[in-house]
């Protein structure tokens, strides 16, 4: 049988479909430069094997199939919708990892540093060790524009076995002073690491999503941007992003949902998801006018409805 006549016939992958997942999985990983698992230097059958593992592991992984499967109409569609998921599904495994680690980071620059102070009773907002300890109600937009000037220095690098530093201690250290200050409170660790996201190259994964192409993962990425050009994409999607609702930060997180998943993701029924989606879409088609900068807007503004949904909001509903 082929790889969908398996998922039609018994539920799940089988040979054939096994063989088509690493085949694609591959494909994917280096086709995109998304980079191995940790622990992995590079995509061997090792590395191959624990990413299509991850895939198809838990309820997540049977919904993915599942929805690849219900999806495609024959052979050819269902391998163009498998490639797709995957895709996702590599590069939300990378956001996820490249945030926590600068997170830790930010934590551990806090806590070591004379200049920064815990907040009580459960010491998770922080402050300077002159400034306010009410939390702070500047908006993310303003905390990212306080930093466009500070200056990051990133320390030459030459190791193949761990990762480049994101920039120097005093370069996080002044970042963060400045943004506290603007701040004119106190800040989560995390909400400053979102901050942080603006100047510090900290994506490790390749990330360019175009918001109204749900599936389509076959056209190549863009060279780096001009750091310049790259600051305003980051402030335009800051902008965009402080004028979304609930619902609508959702809905460009999960791009890669099904209609049915989006309607139980944002409490509605699926016409009606699929109404907000579009309204949604034509909404965001005016702000993504300028082809310079539209593919690093959409992918920044992708990333920071991700990282809302992954680390503000502790269940996948519209009211949470």
């Amino acid at each position: 049988m082929t790889p969908r006549e398996e998922v039609l016939a018994t539920g799940m992958l089988g040979a054939e479909g096994a063989r088509l997942l690493y085949a694609t999985v591959r494909a994917v990983a280096l086709g995109y430069g998304f980079p191995p698992p940790p622990g992995s230097l590079l995509w061997d059958a090792s590395a191959i094997a624990e990413a299509a593992h991850g895939f198809l592991e838990g309820v997540r992984g049977q919904k993915r199939i599942a929805d690849v499967t219900t999806r495609s109409v024959d052979e050819r569609s269902f391998e163009r919708i498998l490639d797709s998921a995957v895709a996702n599904y590599l590069r939300d495994a990378g956001r996820r990892t490249d945030l926590g680690k600068l997170i830790l980071r930010t934590k551990e620059i806090l806590r070591s540093r004379d200049e920064f102070l815990a907040v009580a009773p459960k010491k998770e907002r922080w402050t300077l060790v002159d400034g306010s300890t009410d939390p702070s109600s500047v908006s993310p937009e303003i905390l990212t524009r306080s930093i466009v000037a500070v200056e990051v220095v990133v320390p030459p690098w030459n190791s193949a076995r761990r990762d480049a530093p994101l920039a120097d201690e005093a370069s996080f250290v002044r970042l963060i002073e400045t943004l506290l200050r603007a701040a004119a409170g106190s800040l989560p660790a995390v909400d400053i690491a979102h901050a942080l996201t603006s100047r510090l190259d900290h994506r490790r994964t390749p990330l360019s999503v175009e918001v109204d192409i749900l599936d389509g993962v076959g056209e190549p990425l863009q060279p780096a941007l001009d750091p310049a050009l790259a600051a305003i994409s980051e402030l335009h999607a800051a902008e965009i992003f402080g004028r979304l609702s609930d619902r609508e930060r959702i809905i460009v997180a999960r791009l890669d949902s099904s209609i049915r998943d989006l309607a139980t993701h944002i409490g509605v029924g699926k016409s009606q998801a699929a109404l907000i989606r579009q309204r949604l879409f034509d909404k965001l088609a005016k702000d993504f006018d300028d082809p310079a900068s539209a593919e690093a807007t959409s992918a920044a503004l992708t990333r920071f409805c991700g990282d809302w949904v992954e680390y503000r909001t502790p269940t996948p509903s519209a009211t949470s």
